[in-house]
């Protein structure tokens, strides 16, 4: 990997992280302000444009999103780049990435 593109993919895959963490945190939010399943649900979905309104959808690119994440830290934890905070990164997405699949069952 050329070192002009190191900085840049890696920026990337905070930035995916940074997404996906406040995508739960909105998550959170919604249920400690509604009581109600299906009214945190539609709450939440309202954060959201129309066209991706989806639970599911919005599910299935969460763990995309995370997937690209921990591959990017996973490239840099071999390649040396930053290789605690690589591999720190790299288990909290892991960690996410898990708790998204999970709750699609």
């Amino acid at each position: 990997m050329k070192s002009k593109y190191k900085t840049s993919i890696y920026i990337l895959g905070v930035l995916l992280l940074i997404i996906s963490i406040l995508n739960k945190i909105c998550w959170i939010y919604m249920c400690t302000k509604y009581t109600e399943f299906e009214e945190t649900k539609a709450a939440y979905l309202n954060l959201f444009p129309e066209f991706i309104a989806n639970a599911f959808f919005l599910t299935i690119i969460d763990i995309i999103i995370l997937g690209i994440a921990v591959i990017i830290f996973s490239e840099f934890k071999k390649a040396g780049y930053l290789k605690k905070m690589s591999k720190i990164l790299m288990i909290i997405s892991s960690i996410l990435c898990g708790w998204s699949i999970f709750s699609l069952m």
